[in-house]
């Protein structure tokens, strides 16, 4: 059973996939931690982010591990755990050099895939897991929410966590990181075939879970 969440950022996907694996009793497959992944290790070995042949080879060659974890999953660099390091700001602004790469994509993708035929079932979530990394998966959701929203929640997460936050800084960014997502000509955001929406701006995250494990017992 092959179950895809796509959307925005901030719209709930990440937390509400790993409760729904955890509801379904299947894996959780992180993607995004491939991105990330590959990122941490090029900085890591000093390479340079905006040569793209270099960056594939590398891709290529590392040697990453999901494992599957209580609370998501674990992400490994040749046995070490780099599940916290790659989720850095710095890790973050610099994943775009991943992302964005179409030599990149077409190395992680297959990576991608290969972790999911050796998981078997699981839940993935992303921008393009349903439509370009599982187009046949069994069933498929895009979670949305207005910028507003968006920008609420993360500004909420970041004062409880003792950071300081400025919504109008983060509404505009969230603003212009979804003109981006949806632009860019390498897996770009879109509505996968088939999904089924879900507007989340009015649900709590147990709610968007009780909604998704509706729809996956009816299909399934």
């Amino acid at each position: 059973m092959v179950i895809t969440i796509d959307g925005p950022a901030g719209s709930g996907k990440s937390t509400a996939s790993r409760k729904l694996a955890v509801s379904l009793g299947v894996a959780y497959l992180d993607t995004g931690a491939t991105y990330r992944g590959v990122a941490y290790h090029a900085l890591e070995l000093g390479a340079d982010l905006e040569d793209e042949e270099a960056l594939a080879e590398l891709a290529r060659n590392i040697d990453l591990q999901l494992v599957p974890a209580d609370d998501g999953v674990r992400v490994l660099i040749s046995g070490q755990d780099v599940s916290t390091a790659i989720r850095t700001r710095q890790i973050t602004s610099l994943t775009r050099y991943t992302a964005g790469s179409a030599l990149v994509r077409s190395v992680l993708v297959e990576l991608q895939r290969k972790i999911g035929r050796e998981l078997g079932s699981f839940v993935t979530e992303g921008r393009d897991q349903g439509s370009v990394v599982f187009p046949d998966a069994d069933v498929k959701f895009y979670l949305d929410a207005s910028p507003e929203i968006r920008a609420r929640r993360r500004t909420d997460e970041l004062q409880a966590a003792g950071t300081n936050a400025d919504y109008d800084q983060i509404l505009q960014s969230i603003i212009d990181r979804d003109r981006r997502d949806i632009a860019r000509k390498i897996g770009p955001l879109v509505k996968p075939d088939q999904a089924v929406v879900i507007d989340t701006s009015d649900m709590d995250i147990n709610q968007v879970t009780e909604a998704m494990a509706r729809v996956v017992g009816e299909r399934t």
